[in-house]
């Protein structure tokens, strides 16, 4: 799954079409050229959604670990290491 293929399924996923539309026409335009994962554009698509929407953190952070779950490969998805496991908690907003 590409880059903006994670990010609109994030950004739906939470605050459907209508957030999701007006998020990524204010910030999809500011790619990282060094952030691959898009960790840093996601970041930025996080703390809009938590202005757009307060009081939907949880729902936030479930769309932050299915993205990131989905970063892991099937091995790691099977038996993740310690460190992913970290990585992911690490990326999960308020933690």
């Amino acid at each position: 799954m590409g880059l903006a293929d994670r990010m609109i399924r994030l950004l739906w996923a939470v605050g459907g079409e209508a957030v999701a539309s007006r998020v990524l026409s204010t910030h999809w335009r500011h790619l990282p050229t060094d952030d691959p994962l898009g960790r840093a554009l996601r970041g930025r698509l996080v703390e809009a959604l938590r202005a757009e929407l307060p009081g939907h953190d949880a729902a936030i952070r479930e769309a932050v670990l299915v993205d990131e779950l989905t970063l892991l490969g099937p091995a790691e998805r099977q038996r993740p290491s310690r460190a992913a496991v970290l990585g992911i908690v690490r990326a999960l907003p308020g933690a």
